[in-house]
């Protein structure tokens, strides 16, 4: 519903101090040349008689313009999501406009600042995007537009709107692209790896007659003995398995990479994977920790399972505590009733911190079937390898290379404790989890 503005206030535009220099170098430079005098009078009478029809259309009571904005309730996390301003001009006259949008102040812009004009009797829309990189509640401002006539020596200050909230959720844009992907039986992404699909799990269906392309190793000769044609056993695809992302929140989480969290990325990527695991019929749960657990939600595929995994994952905030893994463990003990597929997000910046968890990451997964999700640090990574100038870069630099030389031992570590593991860069780390989702779940191992 649009909201008639009657609020202003005036402006003197650049274009007004422009022409007053402009008149003061020509009646300066009459001294020299008196011909000047005469077209600095001229000039002058024509911009006050301007200003008074600009200041007269400007402060006319029958300016009726009306602004709203529309955006969707909820935003996705380090997404672009579209906002709209809606203008309506109900005045027989043409308008420029300026127009600031006051931003949450979680965006931190600054410099936020849209043009357009309004023609006669019309409506126009603007449309903006905006990035968010935290999760929460934002609040906009007002709408504030700043009008110009033809002649924009003036400009009148329109105020509109009142605070309106945008919820920030993790990516559900991600989540929908990534499904899309995930529809077909094999998914393969582009720059990753392709794999190999087992052609079937060990869940038996049906016995059905045999067909030209039918698996010959699958010929039932005890029931091809009891019928007249050949018969072969159809396996089917094993569902209802249940599937846990674990998320660590200490501070080792909260490292920021391309402006987002540790601890986002592997928000974003748990709602990914759990959505995944939905669509392939399996049980999707989520746990989260610290020096104590957050949530702990037993795995479920019922329909509201998503919703609630969504609303759980909004609402996560980092610790500044050290993680306990004894009290995860003891967690997933009380939590996780059946042997399932456990995808453990952390961050491990060295080997002594991988060791001090590794007994418990081997009692984990004895019972399960665990997957250690940890990150590269691509910054250290960019600079182990640049050329140093002195004796103090050599040295931060050779430090540098046993960072990236420890992770590669990590994951030499883990999977020769038979843990699986995958080591990614932030950015990439969705569809490498995701991938290695459909690697286990292809190969009927989980």
């Amino acid at each position: 519903m649009h909201k008639k503005l009657t609020r202003f206030d005036l402006f003197i535009a650049p274009r007004t101090w422009w022409a007053l220099v402009l008149l003061f170098v020509i009646f300066a430079a009459s001294y020299a040349f008196p011909a000047l005098f005469n077209l600095g009078k001229i000039a002058m009478v024509i911009l006050f008689f301007v200003a008074i029809i600009d200041l007269l259309l400007l402060v006319s009571p029958k300016i009726l313009l009306s602004a709203t904005r529309k955006t969707s309730e909820k935003w996705s996390l380090s997404d672009t999501n579209k906002v709209h301003i809606h203008i309506r001009n109900a005045t027989p006259l043409f308008w420029k406009l300026k127009i600031i949008d006051e931003l949450p102040e979680e965006l931190q812009v600054r410099n936020f600042l849209l043009y357009t004009t309004l023609d006669s009797m019309r409506d126009s829309d603007v449309e903006y995007q905006v990035k968010p990189l935290k999760r929460g509640l934002y609040t906009y401002g007002k709408i504030r537009i700043f009008v110009y006539t033809p002649f924009g020596l003036f400009s009148r200050r329109i105020s509109t709107g009142g605070e309106q909230k945008v919820a920030v959720y993790p990516s559900v844009l991600q989540m929908k692209r990534y499904s899309l992907l995930t529809m077909t039986k094999i998914a393969r992404f582009y720059g990753v790896k392709k794999m190999r699909r087992i052609g079937h799990s060990y869940e038996f269906e049906q016995i059905k007659d045999y067909v030209r392309g039918d698996d010959m190793r699958h010929i039932n000769w005890k029931a091809t003995g009891r019928a007249t044609n050949i018969k072969t056993n159809h396996f089917t695809e094993e569902r209802a398995q249940p599937v846990y992302c674990i998320i660590d929140k200490s501070r080792s989480m909260n490292l920021a990479f391309d402006g987002l969290t540790l601890l986002d990325y592997a928000i974003n990527a748990s709602l990914v994977i759990s959505n995944t695991v939905l669509q392939k019929g399996d049980r999707s749960g989520l746990i989260t920790f610290s020096d104590k657990v957050g949530t702990a939600i037993r795995a479920d595929n019922s329909p509201g399972m998503l919703n609630k995994l969504l609303d759980s994952l909004y609402f996560q905030k980092y610790r500044t505590t050290e993680a306990d893994y004894e009290f995860l463990f003891n967690a997933i003990g009380r939590v996780v009733n059946n042997r399932s597929l456990l995808f453990l997000f952390a961050n491990f910046e060295s080997m002594y911190a991988l060791h001090r968890v590794m007994p418990v990451l081997r009692k984990i997964n004895k019972n399960h079937l665990l997957v250690v999700v940890f990150f590269e640090n691509e910054e250290v990574e960019k600079y182990a390898y640049e050329t140093s100038k002195s004796l103090s870069e050599i040295y931060n630099r050779s430090v540098a290379r046993q960072m990236v030389s420890d992770k590669r031992q990590m994951a030499f570590e883990l999977n020769n404790h038979g843990i699986q593991c995958v080591v990614t860069k932030p950015q990439d780390l969705t569809i490498h989890t995701l991938n290695k989702y459909l690697e286990l779940k292809s190969k009927g191992i989980i």
